[in-house]
Formats: structure tokens, sequence, C-alpha cells
């Protein structure tokens, strides 16, 4: 698959201030190849409904809460913490939004055989679990909580049985300080994808932050082992992390002060990998996660979830 992982642009705009052609002078940054046209004909009808400021949707200001379930197909432990998840990111009360991770300190969860073919592993999520900057990772199933400090030892890392109260603390702060819209678009020709993002800074702000786009798999199924020699073969994965569109830590967007009522914009291209090949890559059956992640201290500010149509 073939990805560009460079923002178009950032901007930082006050109060309701225009720029004019956001795009144009920034070209060579798009992969203008996944356009099935000319790019004057994108920008002219799809990025000028792209950032629309504050237009987007409902419940704009809604704090959600990422958990990340870090399993794996022959971990026989993590089918019950798949249904404690999925459970949570039900309850429409908590605004909880899953993404499971395929990851393991030494990929012994992952491998892959004659039955077990697909290895959902990812550079993003093995880095999280095996590199230095979220350390405390002892196994799956594991999970964060809009990786907060509040898991084992003051770790971010939550076992299965501390998710739910874990969601209900991260809920009791409920202040929201930055605020995330994303609008896409997808071309099946070139099987090219678009990404606009406009964050909205709600507070003034100080620090290092980052945007991370994680490319979701909605539902994949293939096999998963249980407990006593069990191997259920069609087993629902949910929410399968299948790739980071901006890398591992994402753009950075904020680096020093930024004022409250700022808004940043920024862009990506990238190509989705081709659903003839693998049928679970369906627009149908894909979603973009974005967040706000503060690099000093690895906290989540804020995330949403857009399905590809």
């Amino acid at each position: 698959m073939k990805k560009i992982l460079i923002p178009l642009l950032a901007f930082f705009l006050f109060a309701c201030d225009k720029i004019e052609s956001p795009v144009a002078e920034e070209y060579g940054k798009f992969d203008w190849s996944f356009f099935p046209g000319d790019p004057a004909d994108y920008t002219s009808n799809y990025y000028d409904i792209a950032n629309p400021q504050n237009e987007w949707g409902e419940n704009l200001n809604e704090k959600g809460i990422l958990l990340e379930d870090y399993t794996g197909h022959l971990c026989t432990n993590c089918p019950e913490a798949g249904i404690i998840a999925k459970s949570i990111e039900e309850d429409s009360s908590l605004n909880v939004i899953v993404a499971s991770i395929h990851a393991s300190i030494d990929g012994g969860f992952q491998e892959t055989d004659e039955l077990f073919t697909n290895n959902y592993e990812t550079e993003a999520g093995n880095e999280y679990v095996r590199g230095s900057e979220m350390n405390g990772f002892l196994g799956n199933p594991m999970g964060t909580i809009n990786r907060n400090d509040g898991g084992l030892s003051n770790s971010v890392w939550y076992l299965k049985s501390q998710w739910v109260s874990g969601v209900n603390d991260e809920n009791d702060n409920d202040s929201l300080n930055i605020n995330i819209q994303i609008k896409s678009f997808n071309f099946s020709q070139t099987n090219g994808l678009y990404v606009h993002t406009e964050t909205s800074v709600l507070n003034d702000l100080t620090g290092n932050y980052h945007l991370v786009l994680y490319l979701i798999r909605n539902d994949v199924i293939s096999p998963q082992k249980f407990d006593q020699g069990i191997i259920d073969t069609n087993y629902h994965h949910h929410a399968i992390l299948s790739d980071n569109i901006n890398g591992t830590w994402g753009t950075q967007i904020i680096n020093g002060s930024v004022l409250k009522d700022s808004v940043i914009y920024n862009d990506f291209s990238y190509q989705l990998p081709d659903p003839a090949i693998d049928l679970s890559y369906n627009v149908e059956n894909l979603s973009i996660i974005g967040y706000v992640l503060n690099r000093d201290n690895m906290r989540i500010l804020q995330v949403v979830k857009e399905e590809l149509e």
C-alpha cells in the first residue's frame, strides 16, 4: 500500500478568518495520481467543502474516549477482552471508540500458519508495545484508556478487568480543550483516499501535540483461538487497526503555545489496499479514527471516528 504522510497544510486561524485557495500552494505534497482526473477538479469540487468551520456535524464539543484493546488471534484470553471492549463501546452514554491493536512483545500471539493465515500486526502497534515511550505492557490482553496514566503502576496500561472503571474515571474528567473533525473522499478507480481534518482549540494550550489517524477495518472474519484448543474459524474481529495513515506518532500540529479559538487544518493522501485482493478493505468496512495526542505525556485529548463511504 502507498501512503503520503506529509500534511498538505496546517493553518492557525482566529475567529472566523478565511484563507483563499488554501490548497494551491502545496500541490506537490499530495499524490494527485490518486485522483482520477484533473487535480483542479478535486480542489474545486471536494476541497472547497472539506474544511467548513464548525459545520461538519452535531455534538461538536463532546469528549471522546479511545479504548485501545491489544489483542492477538492466538491469545485465548483476548476474546473475552474483546467482548468487554465492544460492550463499553456500545454504551452510547460513555462515548467510547475502540481500536483493536494486534501486537505483543514477541509477536507470539500473531503468528501465522495454514489456518491462521492473516497477520494483523502494524508497525505502529508493535512500537506501542515494544518501544520505550509507553512502558509497562505485560502481555495480551491489555488496553489503554486515552493513554492516561491510571493503569497498572501508574502506567498507560490497564488490565481488561479495569476497563469499565477506567472509562468511568476518564468520563469524570470531562474537560475538553481541543476538538477534531474529519472529512474524507475516496476514489475506487485508484483506491485513493484524501483525508481533511479540522482541529479546533477550545482553550489556550502550550505543549507538543500531534494528530494521529488510524485506518480501521470495522469487521474482519478469520480464525481466533480459545481455551482448551477451541478455534472459531468464523470469528468476527472488531475494529482492527490496519495502518496509521500519517505515521506511528502522527503529525505535529502544535509546538509551543496556541490561543483559544485557533483552528488548524491538515490534509493527507493515502492509497487504500485493493479490495479486489482483500475484501475486508471494501470501503463500507473502513473507518478513520483521529485523535490528538500530547507527546510529552502520551495523553489523548480528543478522539473521533468517521466511517468511510
